[in-house]
């Protein structure tokens, strides 16, 4: 994706925010965008004004995106991507070197966007095309070739190349005015009476979840199951129970996620490919993933 192209004449904007989600920086993106950094910046204002939500926040000496500004700017990215492909059919050009990349969206923000805007300042030409699913679906569409590859959770079978990215941990998510939201860390003891909300027995997390109440020597009183972690999000700020759900994937500012005192509350996380795939991108992308490992340890680890 270059937001620099002749899609980026038709819908400034829409590019201005895409470029905003590749390089998660205000700076970076305005530079990608063909725009200054202050007009950019005032955009970005504009944006939330309109629209009444916060797109990033302060963290460090920067921003970051809130979930909300990773949720647009993801879609802003797909919006840009089919305005590009239009333009080049309707100038009649080939179309570029393409990847499909595949992510469980508890995984999508954090991770897949620092690896794929990192990967496209080295080649720019390259159209990516992201796709959400659960570790099921990434798995099949990378044996039917729909898909080239996946930032997924648990290590796929032997018939896929793997390469480690990271460990993600497992909080407590509670509604922000529950008894305990002021707590640093929580056991699973401490809160194994209250109702619970989860995803359902096809996703990974819930796995993961269903593994740490069996070592506490509990069982959770589950009271609804979901197919996506927003909507648990949701349901828990109104008050309907708790929810034990991966870091940094279901922010909401009604509720307060917190450390479990539970030893081993991570999952491991990496990407994935057929093995059996030898085309120059594929192979590119992972030996660029894997030098990200080798220059930034723990580069790709998500904790509170």
């Amino acid at each position: 994706m270059n937001e620099k192209t002749a899609a980026a004449a038709l819908v400034p904007e829409l590019a201005q925010l895409a470029a905003l989600g590749v390089e998660r920086s205000i700076t970076r993106a305005a530079a990608r965008s063909g725009t200054s950094q202050p007009t950019l910046s005032r955009a970005v204002r504009r944006w939330e004004e309109a629209l009444g939500v916060r797109l990033v926040e302060p963290h460090g000496r920067g921003v970051r995106l809130t979930p909300e500004g990773g949720l647009l700017t993801a879609a802003a990215g797909e919006a840009f991507r089919l305005m590009e492909t239009a333009v080049r059919r309707a100038r009649g050009e080939a179309p570029g070197p393409t990847l499909t990349i595949a992510f469980l969206r508890s995984l999508g923000p954090p991770v897949v966007g620092e690896l794929v805007s990192s990967f496209l300042r080295e080649h720019p030409g390259v159209l990516i095309a992201h796709l959400e699913a659960s570790t099921a679906a990434v798995l099949d569409g990378i044996d039917a070739r729909q898909i080239d590859l996946a930032v997924t959770a648990p290590r796929p079978p032997g018939r896929f190349g793997w390469l480690h990215l990271g460990d993600q941990a497992i909080v407590l998510m509670m509604p922000a005015t529950h008894r305990l939201a002021g707590r640093s860390a929580v056991g699973l003891r401490e809160v194994a009476d209250e109702a619970f909300l989860s995803l359902d027995h096809r996703f990974h997390t819930r796995q993961v979840t269903d593994a740490l109440w069996a070592a506490a020597g509990l069982s959770p009183r589950i009271t609804m199951e979901a197919d996506d972690l927003r909507t648990i999000a949701n349901y828990v700020s109104a008050g309907l129970g708790l929810a034990l759900v991966p870091a940094d994937s279901a922010a909401h500012p009604r509720t307060a996620n917190l450390p479990l005192a539970e030893a081993g509350a991570r999952r491991e996380f990496g990407l994935a490919w057929r093995a059996a795939d030898d085309r120059p991108l594929t192979r590119s992308f992972v030996d660029h993933a894997r030098q990200l490992n080798e220059r930034y340890p723990g580069w790709a680890d998500i904790d509170l």
